[in-house]
């Protein structure tokens, strides 16, 4: 039987307003959906927002051993927000419905995956017969991903567990956020103030008590050397934390210079798998990973794991089925850290497929997979002749080179790529010969 994969990557779901983001910006973060493609297998059908380059398609089809015929990739009509995102006005499109309908019957479709499994994915399911080959449907039609994907519910399942966090407050009482703000700003602490519902460090803010602090998970750090500065700041920029005050926000202390990491976990009927743990790469939000053994030490990886897979047994027992992405930080002091959770596909659940069919099954703890989203080329074709001409492409045969993850060249001039290598010396080598490329 075969999936329906759908690319809702920073739908209205994920991201607090879409309606505050740039044309430019809902183009470039809908872009990322078509990583997805990875996941095909044949007689799949992807919906992603944005059209697949015939080139991206190719390079990951040959590279896979597949032809474009055993697979297919849809685009809905534009919706409210354009055709950067795809929001749920564009997945339950009566039209786009309708066109489904003979695509999954012909492909023996029986299940969805979506990126993030909202109420217009659950709509869809059920108008499409896929509710009932959904592991967990109760759940996620509830809104249960709701919870998932909150950075609030996670600090009370993560507290309820024992599982350290930074010193902080989930609230959507003003005066209490900014309260613990300026206590800990006092105290020459900086914070971070964080949306409940965002991704890859956007709607973030450091607020910093002195200069020097760099922001690192957060688009930007902001000077606040006294209570009437925090008092004006919480003005400003308290209706944009709270979606209008629709949300609480969480307030912890900041802990510069420390490592983000994020682990990717399955919870199905029998149990938790961990697939990998990664280094988030920051410039200063996300823009890339590394998956590496050298990345952490084996203490830190085991008792991350470990902590990871207890966090799971409560998001198990609720119902959950799917993958969960759970972040850690290392501050310098040596502590680790949780941060939050993400019931749901995320930045790393490409790089597994991809690990796993080339790899093996151990990929994570005997290869270096190391990112970057944004490497600037003209185009899809140039990034694989510019491989081709130096013999950087990847090779199946022996495992290491560079693939080309995803195209954003038509939106944004770049692609992200993905560097497999034996070492990280070696990675770091052939990133290296990349940032000498040229348009």
């Amino acid at each position: 039987m075969s999936t329906l994969v759908i690319g809702n990557a920073y739908n209205e779901h994920l991201v607090g307003d879409l309606g505050a983001l740039t044309p430019e910006r809902r183009d470039a973060l809908g872009n990322i959906s078509l990583r997805l493609a990875w996941l095909l297998e044949p007689g799949d059908v992807l919906v992603v927002p944005q059209p697949v380059t015939p080139a991206f398609l190719h390079h990951l089809l040959d590279l896979k051993g597949l032809s474009a015929d055993e697979v297919t990739v849809l685009v809905p009509p534009p919706g409210r927000f354009g055709d950067g995102i795809l929001t749920g006005d564009r997945l339950l499109d009566p039209g786009f419905v309708e066109r489904l309908r003979p695509v999954l019957a012909e492909n023996a479709v029986d299940t969805v995956l979506p990126y993030a499994f909202d109420s217009a994915v659950a709509e869809l399911a059920r108008l499409l017969g896929l509710d009932k080959g959904t592991p967990g449907f109760g759940f996620l039609e509830e809104g249960g991903t709701d919870l998932l994907n909150s950075k609030c519910a996670f600090r009370a399942i993560a507290a309820g567990r024992g599982l350290p966090m930074a010193e902080g407050v989930a609230t959507g009482d003003r005066a209490v956020a900014q309260g613990f703000a300026a206590r800990m700003l006092a105290g020459g602490r900086p914070v971070i103030v964080k949306q409940d519902h965002h991704a890859g460090g956007y709607g973030n803010d450091i607020l910093a008590p002195h200069p020097g602090v760099d922001p690192i998970g957060a688009s930007r750090a902001v000077l606040l050397q006294d209570p009437a500065a925090v008092a004006r700041h919480f003005d400003t920029h308290w209706a944009a934390y709270t979606g209008g005050g629709r949300h609480p926000v969480v307030v912890e202390r900041y802990h510069p210079d420390s490592v983000p990491l994020t682990a990717e976990l399955e919870i199905h009927d029998d149990g938790v798998d961990l697939h990998h743990v990664a280094m988030m790469r920051m410039r200063p939000v996300l823009d890339g990973i590394a998956i590496s053994p050298a990345c952490q030490t084996e203490e830190q990886r085991t008792a991350f794991a470990d902590g990871a897979r207890d966090l799971c047994v409560p998001v198990r027992a609720m119902g959950y089925r799917g993958l969960i992405n759970i972040d850690v930080i290392l501050t310098p002091d040596g502590e680790m850290l949780f941060s939050e959770f993400n019931g749901r596909l995320g930045g790393t659940t490409h790089l597994h497929h991809i690990g796993t069919r080339f790899l093996g099954s151990d990929y994570a703890t005997r290869s270096t997979m190391l990112t970057r989203n944004s490497w600037r080329v003209g185009s899809m074709e140039q990034a694989r002749a510019y491989l081709a001409e130096r013999g950087l492409a990847f090779d199946p045969a022996t495992g290491h080179g560079v693939l080309v993850t995803c195209d954003s060249t038509r939106r944004c001039g770049t692609v992200e790529y993905c560097i497999v290598a034996d070492d990280p010396d070696t990675a770091r080598a052939t990133e290296r010969a990349l940032a000498l490329a040229t348009a």
